[in-house]
């Protein structure tokens, strides 16, 4: 079987890959490919960037409740959310998540601890756990990164956010049409992988350490206790196996 996350290095660029068809949702394996490669890009001294990107029209569908869902290999330790958050976002390397299409429920998890988001023109965010009956559990995140207003629309109604209007808020950094996101993601990465190693380090602590003062760390624990007290349906978040 073909991995549906794969992680390859282009020059000081590390790039992780999802690519699970027909709409990218995940399942158990998924998320353990995922973090399988995301330790790789850290150990990867030579690694100095990392760019996650998604193959097809949408970034990620959310958890796969359609009933097909794999389960990690047998053996495997899949850690939990949270600490897969924590451990993407101390990261000492600039990490970049390029986003097309939607990105939905869980998948947003994927996207929350990256330093920088970029977007294609096309790119939409969309959380629908409340109206399938499950709790805020992503509230938390929401709000620190998009805002309350803007966090409560997208849990209260179900509503799509466009990237378009994330960037206006500052959420989003770059907006780019659908055709040439993943190869400006990658040439601002490669651009960013040339600054001195040490310093980016320094500069990223530094931005972190800030944000721990501000509360984000508090708010990340929050998220894992209110994500270990709620009612699972299908998958570890509740999210829908299509885009919609």
């Amino acid at each position: 079987m073909n991995p549906s996350v794969a992680y390859e290095r282009d020059g000081r660029v590390g790039v992780i890959t999802i690519d699970r068809p027909p709409v990218n949702a995940y399942d158990e394996l998924l998320h353990w490919e995922l973090d399988q490669c995301w330790m790789r890009a850290a150990a990867d001294e030579d690694a100095r960037v990392v760019v996650l990107q998604a193959r097809g029209k949408h970034f990620c569908a959310g958890a796969d409740v359609s009933g097909s869902g794999r389960p990690a290999p047998d053996g495997a330790t899949v850690r939990p959310p949270w600490e897969e958050l924590e451990f993407i976002r101390n990261l000492m390397k600039p990490t970049i998540a390029a986003v097309q299409g939607g990105c939905v429920g869980g998948g947003q998890r994927m996207v929350f601890p990256c330093d920088l988001v970029f977007c294609s023109e096309d790119a939409f965010f969309l959380d629908p756990l409340v109206k399938m009956g499950i709790g805020g559990i992503q509230a938390p995140l929401h709000v620190w990164l998009y805002g309350e207003r803007v966090a409560k629309e997208m849990l209260f109604g179900g509503t799509r956010v466009p990237a378009a209007r994330l960037h206006a808020m500052g959420a989003v950094n770059r907006i780019y049409p659908a055709g040439e996101l993943h190869a400006e993601t990658l040439a601002f990465a490669r651009d960013v992988a040339e600054a001195d190693p040490s310093a980016v380090r320094q500069a990223k602590r530094a931005v972190n350490t800030t944000l721990d003062i501000m509360g984000q760390h508090y708010i990340a624990n929050r998220f894992a206790e209110l994500l270990d007290d709620v009612p699972r349906l299908g998958g570890d978040d509740g999210a829908p196996s299509a885009a919609g």
